[in-house]
């Protein structure tokens, strides 16, 4: 019998639950997890949200979650579709499952060095701030540097899509147990979060290894210079002068900002420089593809 007790404890042990913040990410992590044969003792969770937009004051209050969720409705007409067919990765109820795990079980959160991912780290650990147990944490961004996986020269995987196969299957074989946080570290998370929460402000940047509170504008200057720099791009090649692509214009913007934002976003913020006259717009304004835009002649 006593033996059988030890092997319990062995297993209940190496029960992992990983929590990420996105769909796709979990996505993967399930495939390689299954690849390197230890997907039945690892539960991998996600997060359906972007956190690196939207409110965040309350985010662990009903009233907080329902009012992110109208801003989200407002600046993202994809928001409610999405949120529809992924209702148990809504944030009400990832709220509730994180706030239930069992005192057992191993949790490791996985980020990389973009506002997105790191905002949600500091949200779960303040919504487990009274969880004694270690949580675990994996930055993919920094083990891509660390574990001697051979990338481009000045390449910064700043989000996980950005590691190639090869080089994150290596990153899960090795870590996926992750390092448990300090208790100082996890502390200075908790406090971060707190400040993000009161700031409040509608957009997050990462820059120099922190997360900066901004003003919703805070890319339109990109925005408007990547807009004149196709133009130009495109006279230069001789091709026929006139509007730019919108799809051309975000990956401009997020190959330039490197932040984490999503397609919604950075087309919210074009249609807000068409109203206030400064781009011209053609087309289907709510999909980058049909969106075509230019700079206004008056500006």
């Amino acid at each position: 019998m006593a033996k059988a007790h030890g092997v319990s404890n062995e297993r209940m042990e190496q029960e992992y639950v990983h929590i990420l913040f996105g769909m796709s990410d979990a996505g993967s992590l399930k495939v390689t997890l299954s690849a390197i044969g230890i997907r039945e003792t690892n539960h991998v969770l996600a997060f359906n949200e972007l956190f690196s937009i939207g409110p965040l004051s309350g985010l662990d209050t009903v009233p907080g979650m329902q009012n992110r969720h109208l801003w989200m409705m407002e600046h993202d007409e994809e928001y409610s579709i999405i949120q529809h067919h992924n209702q148990e990765n809504r944030l009400v109820h990832m709220v509730q499952t994180v706030k239930r795990f069992p005192h057992h079980k191993i949790i490791v959160i996985w980020v990389a060095d973009n506002a997105h991912d790191q905002t949600g780290l500091r949200f779960v650990l303040h919504v487990l701030r009274e969880r004694i147990q270690p949580v675990h944490m994996v930055n993919v961004t920094e083990l891509y540097h660390s574990a001697a996986i051979h990338g481009t020269e000045g390449f910064v995987p700043f989000y996980r899509g950005a590691i190639d196969r090869e080089s994150y299957l290596f990153i899960v074989k090795k870590f996926s147990q992750g390092l448990p946080l300090e208790s100082d570290q996890r502390r200075s998370y908790e406090l971060d979060w707190l400040r993000l929460a009161e700031e409040n402000q509608m957009l997050r940047l990462w820059k120099d290894a922190a997360i900066i509170s901004c003003d919703e504008n805070a890319l339109d200057e990109l925005i408007l210079r990547s807009v004149i720099e196709l133009e130009v791009e495109q006279e230069r090649n001789q091709v026929r002068k006139g509007f730019v692509s919108a799809a051309s214009v975000f990956i401009r913007v997020f190959e330039i900002s490197q932040q984490f934002l999503g397609t919604s976003f950075i087309l919210h913020r074009m249609r807000v420089l068409v109203n206030r006259g400064v781009l011209v717009s053609h087309g289907d304004s709510g999909d980058l593809n049909q969106f075509l835009l230019k700079r206004a002649q008056i500006y």
